[in-house]
């Protein structure tokens, strides 16, 4: 067999490994759950991700304490959408070079809370895209590169942080966590309270590139920090 022959073999089996790992990573480590966004619950023609009343009973989501009407509280739904996201890789490209990572299922550190909350029939993005065509000031829009007309503004920690900060739900320096919470460690870089206890610890999930893959953090002893309280 000639080196051209071993060359040509070698590259394919290198191809086709690389579709192994591609496929495997998209498959068992990926979100794919976009029904949550893309669906229509209640048949109203808006899509889940921009509905204000999401299950379509007259009140809207913050004000519902069943925004999805299944039975379940806002917070429970929050709590185990969050922990269902264990395990899933952190967008190492941040929704760069074509939002490839995004399509695979890899998420960024917002995305945590933003999907949380939507399986509980909240979305942030609706939240944000209401208050930013009646305020666009709230936000930073950056000479037009962060605004709702752009692909990211609705994945973006200062857009959540400024929307709290502007709607009266930023508690600084919270003394102590809650279930729900959105915790900003900066503009940055923020994680969800899906637990707390008697101890004063509480529990978070977060997806960091530090940290590759989304985890749980257990009893983690709180530090005074700005957090997003849209929960009463």
């Amino acid at each position: 067999m000639s080196k051209i022959h071993i060359l040509i073999i070698s590259v394919a089996a290198l191809f086709v490994i690389f579709l192994m790992v591609g496929y495997f990573l998209y498959q068992f480590h990926g979100f794919h759950d976009q029904k949550i966004f893309a669906g229509d619950m209640d048949r109203d023609h808006i899509s889940n991700e921009f509905d204000a009343d999401t299950d379509g009973d007259g009140n809207v989501n913050l004000k519902d304490t069943d925004a999805n009407n299944n039975g379940k509280s806002n917070k429970q739904d929050i709590v185990s959408g969050a922990k269902r996201l264990a395990g899933v890789l952190y967008d190492p490209l941040k929704g760069g070079h074509g939002n490839i990572g995004g399509k695979m299922g890899f998420i960024v550190c917002i995305d945590v809370p933003r999907i949380a909350y939507a399986d509980a029939g909240i979305s942030l993005d609706q939240l944000l895209k209401n208050d930013y065509a009646q305020h666009p000031n709230h936000y930073q829009t950056q000479n037009g590169t962060n605004t709702p007309a752009t692909p990211y503004f609705y994945r973006r920690v200062r857009n959540v942080y400024d929307y709290a900060k502007a709607n009266g739900m930023l508690v600084r320096r919270a003394s102590k966590p809650k279930i729900g919470d959105i915790v900003f460690y900066s503009r940055y870089h923020a994680t969800l309270v899906v637990g707390t206890h008697k101890d004063g610890t509480y529990d978070e999930v977060s997806a960091s590139p530090e940290k590759i893959y989304t985890r749980e953090n257990l009893h983690k002893k709180w530090k005074v920090r700005d957090v997003a309280r849209l929960l009463n």
